[in-house]
């Protein structure tokens, strides 16, 4: 699957960009989102920790956390989910990287 960056293809064409895009594809990230979806939560909340401990402070930029949502998003689409609903609050404790995302359903 390839992504199509559109407005992030700045931030796509750069290591971290690619990296981002391979890791977030790694079956153990895919059922971290997936979990997360069945569990009514936002994908990316399942994420935050190891995006954190995997790349470092460099995924706090706000730019290149849109691109991880964004990639996430065609991600699940491809596996068969739609948006549910987007602007979740990730909880307090759970604030480690991401304050809100899109949560998932699967496609009726």
């Amino acid at each position: 699957m390839n992504y199509h960056p559109g407005a992030f293809s700045d931030a796509y064409d750069t290591d971290l960009g690619q990296s981002l895009w391979a890791f977030l594809h790694e079956h153990a990230n895919i059922v971290r989102m997936e979990t997360a979806t069945y569990l009514a939560r936002p994908a990316v909340e399942a994420l935050g920790p190891i995006l954190l401990t995997t790349f470092g402070e460099a995924v706090r930029v706000g730019r290149i956390k849109q691109m991880i949502g964004s990639m996430i998003r065609q991600i699940m689409e491809a596996k068969g989910y739609q948006i549910d609903r987007q602007n979740v609050r990730v909880p307090p404790n759970r604030k480690d990287l991401f304050t809100s995302g899109t949560r998932y359903k699967l496609a009726a």
